[in-house]
């Protein structure tokens, strides 16, 4: 779906995924080097965690 290079080198990786179960879920891939971390979100945690991320930014939008 989408790939974010971030200030520290690390690429993120967003992907719509199928559980054997036929649902849908967000992959989020994070590389660093040749380490990555992956973690799967259904819909309603994904909007959580978005939620959060969009709150933290907005209050640390003066640090950019």
């Amino acid at each position: 779906m989408e790939q974010i290079t971030a200030p520290s080198g690390q690429v993120i990786e967003l992907r719509q995924v199928f559980h054997e179960t036929g649902a849908r879920l967000l992959r989020v891939i994070i590389r660093d080097g040749v380490k990555y971390f992956t973690v799967e979100l259904d819909a309603a945690t994904a909007h959580e965690w978005g939620t959060r991320m969009r709150d933290w930014a907005s209050d640390n939008a003066q640090d950019r």
